[in-house]
């Protein structure tokens, strides 16, 4: 049995429609619906159990069927990452996560979770992965706070897993985040955008030696975000003694301008780039990071040398062609 927390969510639906594909039928979804259309998200995927966030960790001291749990995937959270209320990350992103890793030490149990790369803050530390430097990170909200707290827990912890790993996801884009509202990507909000009014709408740039709109990213794929996790599983299967733990950026290694992401929607939809510059809220000018990118170095030497990425312009032709595009937009 396969257990994937926030299976219900962007990443965690999108990671068991992959592992439905790979032949994996016997996945226990944790995750809460509320009122939103979340359950969409897991409408044409198969699993075959659920169990209320709220009720998991009960279930795990006390459900017999916890015995035939064979790997951990951690992506639920909180990831909100305006979230002002700091308690409320703190048991969602924190305590829960201290206590799945603490079972999965327990039972000898691979864990694999989500990190982020909101623990960076704006990458006046640079961007590496490299654990030695973690204790250093300054991120810049309690979202990234509270990631950064469990990162630097787990690597103070003398007992691990036989397989342990946290990806810290750069900007994820594509199908089933459409229950995320506000926090969706650029993509998402940009298709609809254009198609009513011919245009996008783009934050100027505040720094006088950066263009408007040629702030940058790591934009990567949701599709290669899941099938990265996968690929451990698989291997672990395959070649456990070969495996190997650690937190590990996870982007494409490639920065790329929000023009260049407009531009890529305006092709995906056939029609002709329009920007118009808005100014960003006062609030958000002191927070804002102007670059972001994955070192991708330590992930290409322990992890994979060999994963070919989607390219920005190929991922949104497909998002916006084969899902956005489409009656039925769900992985």
């Amino acid at each position: 049995m396969i257990i994937v927390t926030g299976g219900a969510g962007f990443i965690g639906s999108c990671l068991v429609n992959q592992l439905n594909k790979a032949g994996y039928k016997d996945i226990h979804v944790v995750d809460e619906f509320l009122d939103e259309e979340k359950w969409k998200n897991l409408a044409n995927n198969t699993f075959d159990t659920f169990t209320h966030k709220n009720k998991f960790l009960s279930w795990l001291k006390n459900d017999s069927a916890a015995n035939k749990i064979s790997h951990i995937f951690h992506m639920g959270a909180c990831s909100t990452t305006t979230e002002k209320n700091v308690d409320f990350l703190m048991e969602n992103n924190f305590s829960y996560s201290k206590e799945l890793f603490s079972f999965c030490i327990k039972r000898n149990i691979p864990f694999i979770y989500a990190s982020s790369a909101a623990t960076y803050g704006l990458g006046e530390k640079g961007y590496s992965d490299n654990e030695e430097v973690i204790e250093n990170l300054k991120p810049l909200n309690p979202y990234g706070f509270s990631k950064h707290l469990f990162d630097k827990w787990l690597l103070k912890q003398e007992k691990k897993p036989p397989l342990w790993q946290g990806f810290k996801f750069f900007n994820v884009y594509g199908p089933n985040e459409y229950h995320k509202g506000s926090m969706q990507s650029v993509v998402a909000h940009a298709v609809p955008q254009i198609l009513a009014t011919g245009k996008l709408k783009l934050f100027k740039s505040y720094k006088d030696n950066i263009n408007h709109g040629e702030q940058k990213r790591d934009f990567i794929y949701v599709k290669d975000v899941v099938n990265v996790m996968l690929e451990q599983v698989t291997s672990y299967e395959k070649a456990p003694e070969l495996s190997k733990s650690g937190i590990y950026n996870l982007g494409t290694g490639q920065a790329r301008s929000f023009v260049d992401l407009g531009k890529a929607v305006f092709a995906a939809l056939n029609k002709t780039p329009c920007f118009e510059w808005v100014d960003m809220p006062e609030g958000l000018r002191e927070q804002y990071q102007y670059f972001t990118e994955a070192d991708m170095s330590k992930f290409r030497k322990e992890l994979s040398a060999t994963h070919q990425f989607y390219t920005l312009e190929d991922g949104i032709y497909e998002y916006v062609k084969n899902f956005l595009n489409k009656e039925d937009p769900y992985l």
